[in-house]
């Protein structure tokens, strides 16, 4: 569902200019999301960052929930949101994220791409998620039988948790929060993603 309202075309306008104000308003809100995300507390580049070495792309592709986050950028955070990933054909990743916007009570999705940082058996990747500007996306932790992951950027401020289905269990989570508190994530900052299962406003 992508909920972009359609431009009006304006005869006469220069060709151009409709690409530069795209560039210079993605360029704002990169710069917006970049100082919100380096002026939170404690955000370091976390050496004890290390993706998994024995990553199956294959086995990873497909449907995930968000079980937690570290929320970045502005607005209220998203609940019910799912991740989506698809192998292209070049080998990279294309990443859709869908959820429900609790200011706007609408159902919102945005889209990007994942490539990896060398072999692809190694979970060491850089997503896009606004234009050209690429950030780190590792797979720090995944299940032998890939039913959940734990996702992690190129610093402390990036933090995800993923699970086939819509809970993970206690002890499961409780000895991923502690990796993650190993690594350096503020256990206060992760917000954990109402997903209840009841979608009264319509299914993807």
């Amino acid at each position: 569902m992508d909920e972009r309202e359609p431009q009006d075309s304006q005869p006469g306008r220069a060709p151009w200019l409709p690409v530069v104000t795209v560039g210079l308003s993605a360029l704002a809100a990169y710069a917006v999301y970049r100082w919100f995300g380096n002026h939170s507390s404690k955000v370091v580049p976390a050496a004890q960052i290390e993706p998994v070495s024995d990553f199956d792309v294959e086995r990873f592709v497909g449907d995930w929930y968000e079980i937690a986050r570290i929320e970045k950028g502005l607005g209220k955070p998203l609940t019910r949101s799912r991740i989506e990933y698809e192998l292209q054909d070049d080998g990279s990743l294309s990443i859709t994220m869908r959820g429900f916007h609790a200011g706007t009570h609408r159902w919102v999705e945005s889209t990007g791409n994942a490539r990896f940082v060398g072999s692809p058996h190694f979970g060491a990747m850089k997503a896009s998620f606004l234009g050209p500007f690429y950030e780190g996306y590792h797979i720090v932790a995944i299940d032998q039988n890939y039913q959940w992951a734990m996702i992690m950027g190129d610093t402390t401020d990036s933090f995800k948790l993923l699970s086939r289905e819509p809970v993970l269990d206690g002890e499961t989570t409780e000895l991923l929060l502690y990796q993650a508190e190993l690594m350096g994530v503020e256990a206060e900052r992760i917000h954990w993603v109402m997903q209840d299962g009841v979608n009264p406003t319509g299914q993807w």
